[in-house]
């Protein structure tokens, strides 16, 4: 076992969790269902009275220690999600939460993707400079209303309220690691991306079966899953990790210790415990979609591109809930279609308004790469805008959205449902969506200088397809079919994605009645 396997956490930070990993642990040596479970929870061997020093004073003192795996053991640089499972994270009265926190917490719930996907961002380590920049950008265009509120609840907020489809981006957003020196990503960054993307997915599965094969309900409020993934160097098989945690206001229950509860309270179990489950598994879909989009095409044709602009709405959103469909807009579009010969070179791509709009709004600057046959690593370079007005953009957050489409019908009918004004057509094959940062403008120019990349699998696509659909199949879904229509892209339109979402909820999720089980 290396050295650094464990870490310490001061007791006196973690009395709320002594007793569920010490639960944990009995429960592990009597059921196979909670040694599955328990594969997936941080390893915890018990507490130990260590002699620790205090970082700033160099003080010496003994202290109690709760030993918790080490998630970084491993890795050279771990990008990291922490997600907060469930609608409702917070409950009055349980494990010592008080009225006026729960509601607290019940208002970030409801302001946050905790209310729209049952689960919200808590916090990334390592961001790419993508978010980075996004995220320093609205702070520098706060407005004096929101200028009591600090950068650091700002920041938060922010990732709270992003989509699933959005910090799964970011989380595998490695561009900006490319000029590292030895063992670097480089040009095989996005062949990393695509296999960290996979193997978590496979985890997450692990982590889905084992927690649909307890036995009965758990109350488990405010826990979170933590999905790791190395960022310092290339691998064909990255180090990934999917693990949960954060067992504050969590209660582990053995079927004896359900059977003993009153009806009330079996009641409530199963409400919560049914929140749980749909929150992990739609964590899993969210993340499959992405992978059978990205990971699993042949090849790419096609490259459309969005000039998109975002209102930095952060005080409406706090105080009104405003959702982020409200806050951003699509400009302008233009279409590339990639040569079967390949090559490399510049273009000036124009972009196109809606109908209501100019028919010419400006055009791009972009540097691309293609592959011949649409096989390999497709590379596009956003430089910068010409001749696009910059006069209505102030206050706004602007970026280039590149969708890579595998069908060159899929890319006309989106750009032509744009052009007309009507939500685009589900496509019939893959695509894949990648975001810069924000722009910057200077000499009546925006300026971007994001380098994205795309990989078409060629004959490997069909074993990672074969992967992705056993995946599936393992927890439920009949892939016999169009499996890849169970699994929109981001390019969906959102009621379009809840849609697919709550059929995979209904197929893949065991019907949680409350009434059955309180009759046990």
């Amino acid at each position: 076992m290396p050295c650094d396997f464990y870490i310490g956490k001061d007791v006196a930070h973690a009395s709320d969790e002594l007793d569920f990993y010490a639960r944990l642990r009995e429960a592990v040596k009597e059921s196979a269902s909670w040694s599955a479970f328990g594969c997936m929870a941080m390893a915890c061997p018990g507490i130990v009275r260590l002699e620790c020093v205090n970082a700033k004073s160099q003080q010496r003192s003994k202290r109690l220690l709760l030993l918790l795996e080490n998630l970084r053991q491993g890795f050279e640089r771990m990008r990291l999600l922490d997600v907060k499972l469930g609608a409702e994270t917070s409950v009055a009265c349980w494990k010592g939460k008080s009225r006026l926190n729960a509601w607290k917490n019940a208002c970030v719930d409801q302001r946050t993707n905790s209310a729209v996907e049952g689960f919200r961002l808590e916090g990334m380590e390592l961001p790419p400079r993508s978010l980075e920049r996004r995220m320093a950008q609205v702070l520098q265009t706060k407005s004096l209303a929101t200028a009591k509120i600090s950068a650091k609840v700002i920041r938060r907020f922010m990732l709270q309220r992003l989509r699933a489809n959005d910090f799964l981006e970011c989380w595998l957003d490695v561009s900006d690691v490319s000029d590292v020196s030895d063992g670097a990503l480089g040009a095989l960054g996005e062949l990393h991306a695509q296999k960290a993307a996979l193997g978590a997915f496979k985890q997450l599965e692990r982590l889905l079966t084992a927690v649909l094969g307890l036995d009965v309900p758990q109350q488990w409020i405010g826990s979170s899953v933590a999905l790791a993934m190395e960022t310092g160097k290339f691998s064909t098989q990255p180090r990934v990790a999917v693990k949960v945690f954060d067992w504050g206001r969590a209660e582990l229950s053995t079927a004896a210790d359900f059977s003993s509860l009153a009806p009330e309270e079996k009641e409530t179990r199963a409400r919560y415990w049914k929140q749980y489950l749909q929150s992990l598994a739609r964590m899993y879909w969210e993340l499959g979609r992405l992978v059978a989009h990205r990971c699993c095409c042949p090849l790419w044709s096609v490259l459309v591109l969005e000039l998109r602009v975002f209102a930095p709405v952060v005080l409406r959103a706090a105080l009104l809930g405003e959702s982020l469909s409200t806050s951003q807009e699509t400009l302008g579009m233009g279409l590339f279609q990639m040569s079967p010969e390949g090559g490399h070179g510049e273009i000036s791509l124009p972009l196109l308004g809606t109908g209501q709009k100019e028919t010419l709004l400006g055009s791009l600057r972009l540097r691309i790469g293609v592959p011949a046959q649409g096989v390999g690593a497709c590379s596009v370079e956003v430089c910068e805008t010409f001749d696009v007005e910059l006069s209505d953009l102030a206050g706004l957050i602007v970026t280039v959205r590149v969708i890579a489409f595998e069908r060159p019908g899929d890319a006309r009918m989106h750009l032509e449902a744009f052009q007309s004004g009507c939500p685009a057509p589900a496509p019939r094959g893959h695509v894949c969506c990648r975001s810069t940062g924000p722009a910057a403008a200077t000499q009546n120019k925006l300026v971007w200088q994001d380098h994205l990349e795309f990989r078409g699998l060629g004959d490997a696509a069909q074993a990672v397809q074969a992967e992705v659909q056993a995946s599936l199949t393992s927890v439920g879904v009949d892939c016999t079919d169009d499996w890849l229509a169970r699994m929109p892209p981001s390019t969906t339109e959102p009621e379009d994605v809840e849609e697919k979402a709550a059929a995979f909820l209904a197929c893949v999720l065991p019907k949680v009645d409350a009434a059955k089980w309180t009759l046990q």
